[in-house]
């Protein structure tokens, strides 16, 4: 998937859902080619204020408490990416119809350790918001993504989910057109992909069929 060129992360944020953001940041997952671009604390706080669930200054704040606290923003790390696995479990599920209650009593045991949230700042362009998030706590990267997860539990979007068609993407968003046609995360990055490899592979079948004849 191609950079968002507003904010510099490498994904554009397509999902429809801020927690739902957050498990696509596994490119190419279950592929020789997987990335993971949260792989450690730093990277989480780059997401998160490109996503715009906090302002810069906090993310330096947290960053700052990280470098004099490794042993802890490592447990922070691994509790967000503990996470992002149940939540792509979830989402999967839901697409499949299977039953994902097993997973809601350790996001319940996030929950309980969630604050009230904060009031909202205008970002720097004026045109989104952020949450007011203190800096204090090195765990406050996943309450944005809990708050979210939350919503969507309990709307209707949570039957619109679903999983880009393209090769190897998986990309997983919340599909609000009419008649659930959406297919690519992004027509114009893995729809144009795809077709051009539908292509390709038709003329290969094609000059194929002209050999054997």
């Amino acid at each position: 998937m191609l950079a968002d060129t507003k904010t510099g992360w490498p994904h554009r944020f397509i999902a429809g859902s801020l927690c739902l953001d957050f498990i696509n940041t596994i490119d190419l997952p279950g592929t020789p080619k997987e990335r993971d671009l949260v792989a450690d604390y730093g990277a989480l706080i780059a997401w998160s204020v490109a996503r715009a669930t906090m302002m810069p200054a906090t993310g330096k704040k947290l960053l700052r408490l990280a470098n004099a606290a490794p042993a802890d923003a490592s447990h922070a790390l691994a509790d967000a990416l503990e996470l992002r696995s149940a939540v792509r479990q979830l989402a999967e599920a839901v697409q499949t119809g299977g039953d994902f209650s097993p997973l809601l009593p350790g996001i319940n045991a996030h929950l309980a350790r969630l604050v009230s949230p904060p009031r909202l700042l205008p970002t720097a362009r004026g045109q989104g918001a952020a949450y007011d998030l203190p800096g204090r706590n090195l765990a406050e990267p996943l309450w944005p993504i809990l708050w979210t997860l939350s919503t969507l539990l309990i709307s209707e979007d949570l039957r619109k989910l679903g999983t880009c068609h393209a090769q190897d993407c998986r990309a997983i968003f919340i599909d609000h057109t009419n008649n659930r046609s959406r297919i690519w995360c992004a027509s114009d990055l893995c729809g144009n992909r795809e077709r051009v490899r539908r292509a390709y592979r038709a003329r290969q079948v094609r000059g194929t069929s002209l050999k054997s004849n």
